[in-house]
């Protein structure tokens, strides 16, 4: 796959159409607490792994409400977006909470990061399908791999090609829902506008990186909870969603349910 995948109409899509998404994306995942459980969770993982200081690219950062939380706890956080319109929003948020000097925001591409010095983070970062909008990771891997130190990390949280709870609208009759993963790639509808999604499996991620960086663990998001974009679940029947979280922090990295996630977090370091 060459470079113009990476630029061509699709990507000037996705962007216009998180362009128009801007302005609503932030009520979104505030009032989503489906959502917020899962970031506290992302949270948790990389935060048990990765020492204060220590310095972040955020791939896909939107408006960067995963830039602030790492900033207010110690962490260094530089975001990428191909968005200008939740890239504004995400200085706009930097200067009103007064982080501007330990989370920065530039417009860039994947195939532009070589613009960014070398050698300097310690850990790749990408939450929520981001990169899901990628049709080949290499090309995504090859640029990165530059820009980390020596036993840098790597936590990207990607849709897999099997959702659980996807599946099981096959019950209820939804088969497009049901299925829409399993092809490897489907087409989203945003905005008035529609664009490619792929779906990625942890060996598919680890493969990308190469033989230089180790697979270090997989863990799942919302096996048997809702999906992220389901915040009603949470709200209209919280003692069920309580019980089904707990039930998900039980399941979240075992065989098989590690892969039949929502979202499944794969972690990798640099040998």
């Amino acid at each position: 796959m060459n470079d113009s995948v990476l630029n061509g109409s699709a990507f000037e899509t996705v962007a216009e159409a998180y362009n128009r998404n801007a302005d609503k994306y932030d009520e979104f995942i505030e009032n989503n607490p489906n959502l917020q459980r899962m970031r506290r969770k992302v949270y948790a993982h990389v935060t048990s792994l990765l020492t204060q200081s220590s310095r972040i690219l955020d791939l896909a950062c939107g408006t960067g409400t995963d830039a602030f939380w790492f900033a207010q706890h110690g962490y260094t956080i530089h975001g990428v977006d191909i968005s200008d319109g939740m890239l504004n929003r995400a200085k706009e948020k930097a200067k009103q909470l007064g982080l501007e000097s330990r989370a920065t925001f530039e417009h860039l591409s994947y195939t532009e990061l070589g613009k960014l010095a070398k050698n300097q983070f310690d850990l790749t970062f990408s939450n929520f399908g981001g990169l899901n909008c990628v049709s080949d990771l290499k090309l995504v891997a090859e640029q990165v791999r530059p820009l980390l130190k020596p036993n840098a990390l790597v936590v990207w949280a990607l849709m897999p090609p099997f959702c659980l709870w996807e599946s099981a609208m096959l019950l209820r009759g939804r088969f497009k829902l049901a299925t829409r993963r399993y092809a490897g790639k489907s087409t989203v509808f945003k905005e008035g506008l529609n664009y490619p999604v792929y779906y990625y499996t942890p060996k598919q991620v680890a493969r990308a990186w190469g033989k230089d960086f180790e697979l270090v663990s997989v863990r799942a998001l919302s096996v048997i909870t809702p999906p992220a974009t389901n915040k009603e679940f949470a709200i209209q029947r919280p003692r069920l969603f309580q019980f089904l979280s707990k039930l998900d922090d039980a399941l979240e990295s075992k065989f098989p349910f590690k892969y039949w996630g929502d979202f499944t977090i794969v972690t990798l370091r640099r040998k």
